[in-house]
């Protein structure tokens, strides 16, 4: 782990579009009158959890490679911001993930390129510079692209770093998006809170539910097997409100994982998630009592409100006011 590595308190959920315009406005000081700043912000506004000062710095230093690295007739640093689902689509069938390791679900986009790369269009606006000569720093500390790399990979995201002879470096970042609960960011689920299991043999998926799920008011405990589950389960069967597995383990499948819980405890509410659902693994998944099948082309949030709704919660409007994609 980096020296700086963030902890995960350290994680808050915030707006996304502060720590951009911040990170583009120090930019915008170190750069040449000449050279203009183009910025393109999607209607979405996106939050994530983070560390904002960390991140803006890595912000701020991938807009200094691409300046740095501009050549021929490019007379702009472009950057655009989007929110983007990553599915089913461009998952890897082999190792039910996304390429580049990216567990599905919606993302923050953040493109850093110039106007050798990237045109402007009508919805670009240009970050103005600063109006006196002595708000211009003489210098910014730029971090190395593998610092900014890890602290991308603190925040669960990846950064692609596309260098091109003859018309500079581009960055394509990539941030998962968090939604605004109506928790104190950053705060953890207390003792009382229900407990879910999850079950997933793929780590980043552990990691990502484990760091969420407190945000939404739960306490979760994960296994990366069936084996371990079902050990846990048959220890304390009760110690557990609700089951959440994955359909593909390593050597069971989710229904043959929620068939055996069933046996051990017939009125647990088990929900079966899969990155490649379709009408017969569903049915199949229903018949033996699953009281949820949801598609991992799915939000986190829509496990979220299932979970809230399996344990008889009042609906809880900052959750399913959402499409599609709540930002969770």
């Amino acid at each position: 782990m980096p020296s700086d590595a963030v902890p995960a308190g350290e994680l808050i959920n915030q707006r996304l579009e502060p720590i951009v315009l911040r990170a583009l406005h120090r930019f915008r000081a170190l750069l040449p009158r000449e050279v203009e700043l183009a910025l393109e912000l999607s209607h979405e506004d996106p939050w994530l959890r983070a560390h904002a000062d960390r991140l803006e710095n890595a912000l701020l230093s991938a807009c200094i490679v691409a300046w740095q690295s501009m050549v021929g007739l490019a007379t702009q640093i472009v950057v655009e911001m989007t929110e983007v689902l990553l599915d089913d689509v461009v998952l890897d069938p082999d190792a039910e993930k996304l390429r580049g390791g990216l567990p599905p679900r919606r993302y923050a986009r953040l493109v850093i390129s110039n106007s050798s790369r990237a045109a402007t269009g009508p919805f670009h606006t240009l970050v103005p510079a600063p109006a006196q000569t002595d708000d211009r720093p003489a210098s910014a500390r730029r971090l190395s692209l593998r610092e900014v790399r890890d602290i991308m990979e603190q925040h669960q995201g990846m950064i692609n770093v596309s260098p091109e002879p003859g018309r500079g470096t581009a960055f394509d970042i990539y941030l998962p998006a968090a939604v605004p609960l109506e928790n104190t960011a950053g705060k953890e689920a207390d003792a009382q809170a229900p407990h879910v299991v999850y079950v997933d043999d793929y780590e980043a998926m552990r990691v990502l539910v484990s760091d969420t799920l407190p945000q939404a008011g739960f306490r979760v405990t994960c296994h990366e097997s069936a084996q371990q589950a079902l050990a846990a389960l048959r220890a304390d069967a009760f110690d557990c409100e609700v089951l959440v597995t994955d359909y593909r383990l390593q050597t069971h499948t989710g229904i043959d994982l929620l068939k055996q819980v069933k046996l051990l405890r017939a009125n647990l509410p088990v929900i079966v998630i899969s990155g490649y659902l379709d009408s017969a693994l569903e049915a199949r998944a229903y018949e033996e009592g699953a009281a949820f099948v949801i598609s991992k082309g799915d939000d986190l949030s829509s496990l979220c409100v299932a979970l809230h709704r399996v344990l008889g919660h009042a609906p809880r409007p900052e959750l399913v006011s959402y499409s599609d994609w709540a930002r969770l």
